[in-house]
């Protein structure tokens, strides 16, 4: 069904998401379950303050997801106007990747949450530091491991979209050791952020998120290849999330002998 045929499967699978997710929460769950809703003015105003509360915390999370589309929009922007369609079509291989390797910092981040959230509750500080230390340690291990692939098989990822003799392949497989120095502190910031959401620390998560979606990001795009060549196009995520991580190791340490 070509074209057609992609888009129904792609509602489908959405589609069998949610039904599973409906099914669950109305048949077999049995700690969380649908709730008829109360209409009394008291329960409408606590309602819409959790709502409320909800989406403040979860501010960081939709700029996090947005940073992905602020790299893809200017990152096309920036290869096209040096490198032209080939580094776009260079630069989009990357990005077809670059969902991957969100979803590994996003999975660290979520599965810490919940732990560091409820022991935070309770005030088992010790608890809290036992999970965010392992998080940040299984972040380092999985950034690295997605670096190393990008760096010893760059050919193979390219050649799965791309004919080898395409010069916008060879672009892409030039440049993928270069953005994958990225990824570590790409899953450590990703992490971290998380953390902060965890412990109720609304504001310094909502900070770093901008620093690494677009306080940082959007003038390394811009500067990069004007200052180093256009090759260093491929080093303007490294430079955001490098910075980014820097801002938050120093917040970090701030808290601590703050807390001293």
């Amino acid at each position: 069904m070509g074209v057609r045929g992609a888009a129904i499967a792609t509602c489908i699978s959405c589609a069998s998401g949610g039904v599973m997710v409906i099914a669950y929460l109305a048949f077999f769950a049995r700690t969380l379950s649908l709730t008829k809703l109360k209409l009394s003015a008291k329960s409408l105003m606590l309602t819409l303050r959790n709502i409320g509360y909800q989406c403040k915390i979860g501010i960081s999370a939709l700029l996090g997801e947005a940073t992905m589309g602020i790299l893809m929009l200017m990152g096309n922007i920036i290869f096209m106007r040096y490198m032209g369609n080939d580094g776009v079509g260079a630069f989009s291989i990357a990005c077809y990747y670059c969902p991957f390797v969100f979803m590994i910092g996003n999975a660290i981040a979520q599965s810490a949450q919940p732990i560091i959230s409820y022991n935070h509750g309770l005030g088992l500080g010790v608890r809290v530091r036992e999970t965010e230390r392992l998080a940040i340690l299984s972040a380092f291990a999985c950034g690295l491991a997605v670096t190393v692939s990008f760096c010893l098989a760059p050919s193979t990822m390219v050649h799965l979209f791309l004919d080898g003799q395409a010069r916008s392949a060879s672009i892409a497989i030039t440049g993928f050791p270069l953005f994958s120095t990225a990824f570590i502190f790409f899953i450590f910031n990703l992490t971290a952020i998380g953390y902060f959401q965890s412990v109720e620390k609304i504001l310094p998560s909502i900070v770093f998120s901008l620093l690494r979606g677009v306080v940082f990001l959007v003038p390394a795009f811009i500067f990069m290849p004007k200052i180093f060549g256009e090759s260093r196009i491929w080093l303007s995520l490294f430079v955001s999330e490098f910075m980014t991580a820097l801002a938050v190791v120093a917040y970090y340490l701030w808290l601590r002998m703050k807390k001293r």
